[in-house]
């Protein structure tokens, strides 16, 4: 409550401003109502130095004070809000899709008489989930390509000076996102080690190798030859 903290008082030398004491709590004031209200609030005036009281004249004073009805917070429906997940956004099969359901008002940690709020109350993909309580998110994932719609239901409650009550006013905001097949990569080649391939040994001669055995073969007959002759010629 903003009181003067000063009054005028008339003196001798004229006019001056003297301190003033309120008693607020002696008042009618009922600073939890949220209605109008008119009450009468008495203080005690301190003269300033110098100026002395000898006609005893009452320093008591009051002031009368009016006070308008409170203006409730109302919460506008519009400001409901899906964050964590893009408008028509594509996802894939593989991806886990996170968001959070935010209501208009919920942040009105001190309300009063007539305030309202939007509390998140379910969300539905394929199937309908209910939240009993913050935080108001919630995880999914799609196994089928497609194209679909996230949808939050939002309760309105309002304050009747004790606690949050439900009014039965519902509001629902949607995104539509979609789902495409996710990309599989193919596995690489399983190459064999080159320590275990089996190759002809190269010598560093590109010789064909079939004249030679031919050769060997006669060379060997040849010798068989002349050891068989050497041994007639003994006899």
């Amino acid at each position: 409550m903003k009181l003067p903290s000063t009054v005028v008082v008339e003196t001798t030398e004229g006019s001056m401003k003297a301190a003033v004491s309120w008693n607020v709590k002696e008042a009618s004031y009922k600073q939890s109502s949220t209605d109008a209200q008119k009450f009468t609030v008495s203080g005690t005036v301190t003269l300033p130095s110098g100026v002395d009281n000898d006609n005893k004249i009452s320093l008591a004073t009051s002031v009368e004070v009016s006070v308008n009805a409170y203006s409730a917070k109302v919460a506008s429906a519009e400001n409901n809000k899906i964050t964590g997940i893009d408008v028509n956004g594509v996802y894939t099969t593989q991806t886990k899709i996170s968001f959070t359901a935010v209501g208009a008002g919920m942040d009105n940690n001190s309300p009063k008489k007539g305030d309202t709020r939007y509390v998140p109350q379910s969300w539905t993909v394929i199937n309908t989930n209910v939240w009993n309580a913050a935080p108001y998110t919630a995880s999914f994932g799609l196994a089928q390509s497609g194209d679909y719609t996230l949808k939050v239901a939002f309760a309105q409650q309002q304050y009747d000076g004790s606690s949050w009550k439900a009014t039965g006013t519902m509001d629902t905001r949607q995104v539509s996102f979609s789902i495409a097949k996710a990309k599989v990569t193919a596995p690489g080649t399983n190459l064999t080690p080159a320590a275990n391939r089996k190759s002809s040994v190269k010598t560093g001669d590109n010789t064909p190798i079939l004249p030679f055995v031919c050769i060997l073969i006669i060379a060997a007959g040849a010798i068989g030859g002349v050891v068989f002759y050497k041994k007639k010629n003994k006899k």
